[in-house]
């Protein structure tokens, strides 16, 4: 039934909720429309290229109608269904509104309406239309890990009238078989497991083909008066949660102004949270308030929940890339720290999600997907040892001391697993390696997949299922060396002074051996070194100045280095810190994945590196040169990228890339 409201008791809020916490900040979602360009028009469940919109992790998205394309008024466009190699636009537009004037017996033409807008506000979609003396706002917005609602509130201009409000669908062809009803609800069967439902405050639903259509009761509307039609729609990925979302959703149909309000504010806090910035960052909050809330956003639309073989929450790559709508080890790592601010339990969860796929030998996987039956598990390989990392950051912000009790023998375990397995020659320098194996496999795992130091690697047996390359890697082992510092502060935390003395009396003893075998005073870097000669690999890229970052390069080593990061030359390229110098001869940007291209996650650790040593001033120059350059990343609606490249600027590979983004919000 539709259901008449007084006039701005309740849509005002949208407006004007900015108004609320006034005292505490002016910040609000309203402030930041379109910071990301979600408009589109999607005519085949296949295309690529539209962004799109999500929230709360659902594994569904929508997005805005291009403004040009008025036969998307009254709707949005979508839902995407994200699954993996699998995903595909279940619809152009599947709950698109339907207004009937019932004195004049005809439905309205939606596509003559007038004053046509379409509006993305941080966890909201929006579009406003006028026909026929009536205006219309539609809005959508995700009220649980499942469900996203619309909501269409109809404004009366003009004289008295009864009209009668419905909504209409379509589903591609490739499933049109696949649509039936049942009382107030259509239900889209994906496949044995998996069906979308659209869930209405009506039971007389036609369905046709791949259509559904239908109108609730007449009403009438007098001069100024106001109308309200709601509707949900649900993406399910297990017959077991049928009834329990459809239970949630029935009052999201039939109230949804609580949900909204309470969406307006979580997103309005997030805002005021990020505006406030860090009195020691190396970019100010102010000055690129549209790149913060870019960088938060890029985090929020690749929050998935936890589903089938994702056993906790997570932060995924990238939803714009099939093959990254997974978990990765050391993604993972990064975007945990990036969100604890903003959802300590997403935070925490993202560490939990890893570190469920640890097994008997304290491994980590490298990576991992919803549905394992697709793509499995990749136990090749594990990803470099920055959970420690991550969790002493996770604790610093939400003081969870459960959770460090919880974590800290699993991290301790996947510690000692490097030592016991990724240490041929037991000399307390690891190397990267993998399990089968193989070479590729050993690049994987160090994260920079074809870098030209691993070029002439070989692989060596260490134990069964145990292979390393015949380098040992400096920024491994420097890892390794801020891990031990973590694990001492968090036994500290826990009361295990042995276990802290320990831990301190290691990581002395790998920094110096990291200073004195890595480091080449010629020219002021580390390299990674032969494991039998100690030769250094004399190939520049980002593990050289992993030293800065995790504090093992001694003060007279840091000079230096931050002077090869300062070369115009090498890395202080028109775009800095390219993944290999660019005086090298196989610097190849363009193509070169990690033999060329600006990584953010590598930027970062170099800028934040020569904050470590007291070069503020370079820190923040090289901060505000990287952001200010890439293309599109300041002032525009173009989504983060994956790398960039260093001479031209340009973005390169995935869209709407999560440690990219998680990184620059570290800056800020």
């Amino acid at each position: 039934m539709i259901k008449k409201l007084i006039v701005g008791v309740f849509w005002g809020l949208l407006l004007s909720a900015c108004n609320t916490n006034q005292e505490e900040s002016k910040i609000s979602r309203l402030d930041f429309p379109n910071v990301l360009n979600l408009k589109g028009t999607i005519e085949r469940s296949s295309q690529a290229g539209v962004s799109s919109f999500s929230d709360l992790g659902t594994w569904h998205s929508f997005s805005l109608n291009e403004d040009r394309n008025l036969h998307g008024v009254g709707g949005f466009v979508g839902p995407f269904l994200m699954r993996q190699q699998q995903s595909f636009w279940l619809s152009p537009s599947i709950i698109k509104l339907q207004i009937k004037d019932v004195d004049a017996g005809e439905l309205l033409d939606l596509s003559k309406a007038q004053n046509v807008s379409n509006t993305f506000y941080p966890g909201l979609l929006k579009q406003t239309f006028e026909i026929n003396d009536l205006l219309v706002n539609l809005y959508l917005f995700n009220a649980n890990k499942r469900t996203s609602v619309i909501t269409a509130d109809v404004s009366n201009q003009g004289n008295a009238r009864t009209i009668q409000l419905g909504w209409k669908g379509t589903v591609f062809s490739k499933i049109q078989q696949s649509v039936t009803t049942e009382n107030n609800r259509v239900c889209v069967k994906i496949n044995n497991r998996e069906e979308a439902q659209l869930l209405f405050n009506c039971e007389e639903i036609t369905v046709y083909d791949s259509c559904y259509s239908l109108l609730e009761t007449p009403e009438k509307l007098d001069e100024s008066a106001k109308c309200r039609i709601s509707g949900a729609f649900m993406y399910l990925l297990d017959k077991n949660e049928v009834n329990e979302y459809l239970a949630a959703a029935a009052p999201l149909v039939k109230e949804p102004g609580v949900v909204l309000e309470r969406n307006e504010k979580r997103w309005n806090k997030y805002l005021q949270q990020l505006n406030q910035g860090s009195e020691d960052a190396v970019l100010n909050v102010d000055k690129y308030q549209q790149l913060a809330v870019k960088a938060f956003l890029t985090l929020m639309h690749n929050w998935r929940s936890e589903a089938g073989d994702i056993l906790h929450q997570g932060i995924v790559p990238s939803y714009a890339a099939t093959y990254f709508q997974g978990l990765w080890a050391w993604d993972s790592w990064k975007h945990a720290v990036a969100i604890a601010p903003f959802e300590p339990e997403l935070a925490k969860d993202q560490i939990r999600a890893i570190y469920d796929y640890q097994n008997e030998e304290g491994m980590l996987a490298d990576c991992f997907f919803r549905d394992l039956s697709i793509e499995g598990v990749n136990w090749r390989n594990t990803k470099a040892p920055l959970s420690g990392w991550s969790i002493f950051q996770v604790y610093t912000e939400t003081q969870d001391l459960n959770f460090i009790k919880e974590m800290f023998p699993k991290l301790l375990k996947y510690h000692e697993w490097w030592y016991a397995n990724r240490d041929h020659d037991q000399n307390g320098l690891c190397e990267y390696g993998s399990t089968d194996g193989t070479r590729i496999a050993a690049a994987w795992e160090s994260g920079m997949d074809n870098a030209v130091r691993f070029d002439d690697a070989k692989i060596i047996e260490n134990n069964r299922g145990a292979y390393s390359i015949d380098q040992e890697s400096v920024d491994l082992n420097a890892y390794l060396y801020q891990e031990k510092r973590y694990i001492q502060k968090l036994a500290t935390v826990l009361g295990k002074k042995a276990v802290a003395d320990r831990f301190e009396q290691e990581a002395q003893q790998l920094k110096e051996k990291i200073q004195a075998l890595m480091y080449r005073s010629e020219d002021g870097f580390f390299y990674d070194i032969k494991l039998d000669s100690h030769e250094k690999i004399a190939i520049q890229g980002p593990e050289g100045w992993s030293p800065l970052y995790n504090e093992v390069a001694s003060a007279e080593q840091a000079k230096e280095l931050v002077k090869v990061i300062m070369d115009t030359t090498r890395f202080n390229t028109p775009m800095p810190f390219p993944t290999l110098s660019a005086a090298h001869e196989q610097f190849n940007p363009q193509r070169g994945y990690w033999r060329g291209p600006v990584w953010l996650d590598q930027a970062y650790f170099a800028i934040e590196g020569m904050k470590n040593y007291g070069y503020v001033a370079e820190a923040k120059m090289m901060a505000v040169k990287l952001v200010e350059s890439a293309e599109g990343l300041v002032n525009s609606q173009m989504p983060i990228r994956e790398n960039y490249h260093p001479i031209t600027k340009e973005g390169l590979n995935a869209e709407h890339f999560s440690w990219s983004a998680a990184h620059l919000l570290m800056l800020f």
